[in-house]
C-alpha cells in the first residue's frame, strides 16, 4: 500500500479499519454473550440449592416434634459442579420480616426462597462441605 495522487492508500486503510472494528466488535459481543450465560447458570444454581435446602427444613418442620433429617451439602454441591469449576456458595437462614428465608449467594447472584417455619436455633451459615442435622424441636428449627 502506498499512498498515490488518487487516495487509494486512505480508502483501503478505512476500508482495513472497518473489517477490524466489525472483527473487534464481534468479539466483545461473544464475550457478554458468554458472560451472561455463566452468571444465568450459577444464579440457577443457587435457586436449585436454596429449594433443596427449603425443602429439607420445611419437611422436618411438617413431620412434627422430634423429627429430624441430613442435610448434606457435599452432595448437593457435587451435582452443580464440574471438575474444572467447583460450585462455591454461602447459604444463610434468617428470620426476615416474620417469615423464614434461605439465601444462597454464588459469584455475584443470589436467590431467595421462603420457608415454612419461622424459629429457628443453631447454625444459620451453611457451606459447600458441612453436613447438617435439621431437627424439629417443639415447633422450633435447629440445624446443628
Amino acid at each position: 500500500m502506498f499512498s498515490d495522487d488518487k487516495g487509494q492508500f486512505s480508502a483501503e486503510f478505512i476500508l482495513i479499519s472497518l473489517v477490524a472494528l466489525i472483527i473487534m466488535g464481534g468479539f466483545i459481543s461473544l464475550i457478554g454473550s458468554t458472560m451472561d450465560k455463566s452468571q444465568t447458570g450459577d444464579n440457577g444454581g443457587a435457586r436449585i440449592l436454596g429449594e433443596k435446602i427449603a425443602e429439607t427444613i420445611n419437611t422436618a418442620y411438617i413431620n412434627g416434634d422430634g423429627y429430624s433429617i441430613i442435610l448434606n451439602m457435599t452432595t448437593l454441591n457435587t451435582a452443580l459442579s464440574s471438575t474444572a469449576t467447583p460450585f462455591n456458595f454461602q447459604a444463610t437462614i434468617s428470620n426476615t420480616s416474620g417469615s423464614g428465608v434461605v439465601t444462597v449467594q454464588t459469584l455475584g447472584t443470589s436467590s431467595k426462597v421462603n420457608l415454612i417455619p419461622k424459629k429457628f436455633n443453631g447454625t444459620t451459615t451453611l457451606t459447600n462441605t458441612g453436613i447438617y442435622k435439621v431437627t424439629n424441636v417443639n415447633g422450633t428449627i435447629q440445624i446443628s
